[in-house]
C-alpha cells in the first residue's frame, strides 16, 4: 500500500464525514460517508472482500471531508459522486441528469417547470422521472387543469397583457393580475396534491367548491372547477389500483449482471400505480445487493420534496439507520419492508420482473443490433449481417481515381478494416471497371485471411452492382451483395430489381449510414492524393514562386490550367502575388 495513504488512514479523525480515494492521476475513484471516520477507513485495511482490495489497490491518496452529522455527510456524498463520477461507487449510468418538475413556492406566483438542474432552494421538486416527453405532458396537462405559470416572465411586474399561454388556455395570467395572489395559492396547493398523489382528496375538494359556485349562482366559477373535476378524474382513471391499503409506497425492483443493474421504481398512492420509472446502474463487478439498495435510495431521494410512507426492497440497505434519520430531520417517517409476505411481498416480485425483463432487453440489445434483424428478414438473408463491407469510388474525370471500402461490425464502425485504393488497372472514367477492381482487391484479401464479410453494399445503381457481381464470382465467392442508388436512395437486389423496405426502418437506416461512411472515406482520401498531386506542378519551376505563393495561386484558382487561361492583371490579385511576380509566372507558363 502507498506509503502516504496508509498514515492517512490512520491520522483520521473520529469524526462523522465523506472520504474520497485518489488514484495516481489525482482522479477520485471511490466516495465513501461515515460516522467514524477512522474506524470506517481501518477497516479498509482489514477487510478481506475483492472490491475493498481492489479500491485500495488503486488508490495513492486520500481526502477527508469532515462534517457535523452522518446526515449531512449522506447528503454531501452524493452531491459528490453526481459530480466527480467515480468509478467504483453505485451510480445512474446516464451521463445526462435526469429531468424533475420544479414548483417554485418562493415566488409569489409560484410557476411549474421542467429542468435538470437541481439547486438547494425553496422549490418544491418532484422526480426523478426517466421519461422527458411524457413528463412535458404531464407539466403541459397540469398546466391545463390548474392553470399555473410556466413562462418566464417576471411576475413582480405587472403587465399590460397576458401572454399567448393566457390566450391557449394554460395559465390564469397572474403577470396581467387577472388572479389574485389568494386564488393562485389554491391552484398551487391543488397541483402539489396532485403530484403527491392525493387524487381523490383533490377531486372531493373541487367537488365541494364547485357546487358552493352553483349554490351561489357563480356559474362561470363552477364551469372551470367541472373542467378541473373532469381533468383531474380522466388522468385518475389511467392509473391502475393495485393495493387494498391505503399507503404511500415505493416499490423498488432490482436485477443485475456484472456491470449493469436495473432499478425499476413504482410509486403508488392512495391504492394506484401512479408512476413507473426504470433506472440504468453503473456498478462494478463486486458491489453487494445492500450497497446497491442504499445507493439506489441515496439517488433517488436526497433532492425531492415528498418521500412515501413506506419504501419497499428485497434486502436492508447498508446504513439504513443514517437514511432513516436523515428522513425523519426533513420531516418524514419512513418504514422499510423487505416484503417478506403479504401485500409488499405480491408488489416486489412484480417491480422485480420488471427490472429483470429491462436487463433481458438491455443485454439482448447489446448484443444484437436491432438493424441487422431486420436486415437478416427484409433481404431474406441467410444469417444476420453483423459484418457488412461498403465500397465507393471517387475521380475527377479521369484524374486521380480512388477507392475505398469501409467495414461495420454489428452497428458501429470497425476501423481497422477500412481501406483506400489508386485505381492502377484502369485507363479513362469507367466507374464500373474501377468499382470492379477494388471489389476484386479487397475480396482476393478477405479470402487469404480465410474471413469474409456478411453483406456487401455498393454504392451506385445497377451497373456498379453488376460489376461488384462479376469481382466476387470471378474469385468463386457467394457473398449477398446489394446496391445503394444516392438519387432516389434506392436498394437494388443481384438481379437488378429494387428491393422495398421502409424508409424510416431502422435497417435502411443502417445501410444508408454504412454506404455515406463509404463515401466519406472515398471523397476524403480522393482530396488528399488530390492535394498531393497539385503540390508538384509546373509552379515549381518557377524561379520566387516558393510552397505559400503556390499553395495561394492554386487555392485561388483551383489549377495550373485555370492560371495559364487566365491573365496577368487576375494573377496580380492574388493575396502576395503583385504585379512583379504575376508578370514572372504569366511568363513562365507561356513560353
Amino acid at each position: 500500500m502507498n506509503k502516504l495513504l496508509n498514515e492517512k488512514i490512520k491520522e483520521a479523525p473520529r469524526a462523522p464525514g465523506v472520504y474520497l480515494f485518489k488514484n495516481k492521476e489525482k482522479k477520485i475513484i471511490y466516495i465513501g460517508k461515515a460516522a467514524d471516520l477512522k474506524k470506517r477507513l481501518v477497516s479498509y485495511l482489514n477487510k478481506e472482500d475483492k472490491r475493498s482490495k481492489i479500491i485500495i489497490l488503486h488508490s495513492t491518496d486520500i481526502d477527508i471531508i469532515i462534517t457535523n452529522s452522518d446526515t449531512e455527510a449522506l447528503t454531501l456524498e452524493e452531491s459528490l459522486i453526481k459530480l466527480n463520477k467515480p468509478r467504483y461507487n453505485v451510480r445512474l449510468r446516464d451521463d445526462k441528469r435526469f429531468p424533475y418538475l420544479k414548483i417554485t413556492v418562493g415566488e409569489p406566483f409560484p410557476r411549474i417547470v421542467f429542468t435538470r438542474d437541481i439547486k438547494p432552494d425553496s422549490s418544491l421538486i418532484f422526480g426523478p422521472y426517466t421519461n422527458a416527453r411524457a413528463l412535458r405532458q404531464t407539466r403541459d396537462a397540469l398546466c391545463r387543469i390548474f392553470k399555473l405559470v410556466s413562462c418566464t416572465r417576471d411576475l413582480n411586474k405587472k403587465y399590460n397583457r397576458p401572454c399567448l399561454e393566457f390566450n391557449l388556455g394554460r395559465c390564469s395570467a397572474p403577470c396581467a393580475r387577472m388572479i389574485t395572489r389568494k386564488e393562485y395559492e389554491k391552484l398551487v396547493d391543488k397541483a402539489v396534491k396532485f403530484l403527491r398523489g392525493n387524487s381523490n382528496e383533490l377531486e372531493k375538494e373541487v367537488e365541494k367548491a364547485m357546487w358552493y359556485c352553483s349554490k351561489k349562482e357563480n356559474f362561470e366559477g363552477a364551469a372551470l372547477l367541472r373542467n378541473q373535476l373532469l381533468a383531474i378524474r380522466q388522468m385518475s382513471q389511467r392509473q391502475h389500483i393495485v393495493t387494498s391499503t391505503d399507503i404511500a409506497r415505493d416499490i423498488i425492483g432490482v436485477s443485475k449482471s456484472k456491470f449493469i443493474c436495473i432499478a425499476c421504481l413504482f410509486k403508488i398512492r392512495e391504492n394506484r400505480l401512479i408512476a413507473k420509472e426504470i433506472f440504468h446502474l453503473k456498478i462494478s463487478a463486486q458491489v453487494d445487493d445492500m450497497e446497491i439498495a442504499s445507493s439506489f435510495i441515496r439517488l433517488i431521494y436526497t433532492h425531492v420534496s415528498f418521500i412515501p410512507e413506506e419504501i419497499v426492497i428485497s434486502v436492508r440497505p447498508l446504513e439504513w439507520d443514517t437514511q432513516q434519520r436523515w428522513f425523519h430531520e426533513r420531516g418524514f417517517r419512513v418504514r422499510l419492508s423487505t416484503g417478506a409476505k403479504g401485500e409488499p411481498k405480491r408488489l416486489l416480485g412484480w417491480a422485480q420482473k420488471n427490472a429483470a425483463s429491462e436487463l433481458a432487453k438491455k443485454i439482448l440489445k447489446r448484443r444484437v443490433h436491432p438493424a441487422t434483424l431486420e436486415l437478416q428478414n427484409t433481404l431474406h438473408l441467410g444469417k444476420r449481417p453483423r459484418w457488412i463491407e461498403a465500397f465507393d469510388i471517387s475521380n475527377l474525370k479521369e484524374k486521380y481515381a480512388v477507392g475505398a471500402s469501409v467495414a461495420f461490425h454489428d452497428g458501429k464502425p470497425h476501423k481497422q478494416y477500412y481501406r483506400h485504393y489508386k485505381i492502377r488497372r484502369n485507363q479513362g472514367q469507367n466507374d464500373f471497371a474501377m468499382i470492379h477492381e477494388i471489389v476484386v482487391r479487397r475480396m482476393q484479401d478477405l479470402k487469404k485471411r480465410k474471413e469474409l464479410p456478411d453483406l456487401l453494399i455498393i454504392d451506385g445503381g445497377k451497373g456498379q452492382l453488376n460489376a461488384a457481381l462479376k469481382a466476387i464470382r470471378l474469385i468463386n465467392l457467394d457473398i449477398p451483395i446489394f446496391a445503394l442508388a444516392k438519387k432516389q436512395d434506392e436498394l437494388f437486389d443481384r438481379k437488378g430489381n429494387v428491393v422495398t423496405i421502409p424508409s424510416a426502418s431502422k435497417g435502411f437506416f443502417y445501410i444508408k449510414r454504412v454506404r455515406d461512411e463509404a463515401h466519406r472515406f472515398a471523397i476524403m482520401y480522393h482530396r488528399k492524393v488530390r492535394r498531393r498531386n497539385l503540390v508538384t506542378s509546373q509552379l515549381d519551376n518557377i524561379n520566387g514562386i516558393g510552397k505559400k505563393k503556390k499553395l495561394a495561386l492554386l487555392n485561388y484558382f483551383g489549377s495550373v490550367d485555370a492560371i495559364k487561361k487566365t491573365s496577368e492583371e487576375n494573377i496580380a490579385k492574388v493575396q502576395g502575388i503583385g504585379k512583379k511576380y504575376a508578370k514572372i509566372i504569366y511568363e513562365a507558363l507561356h513560353n
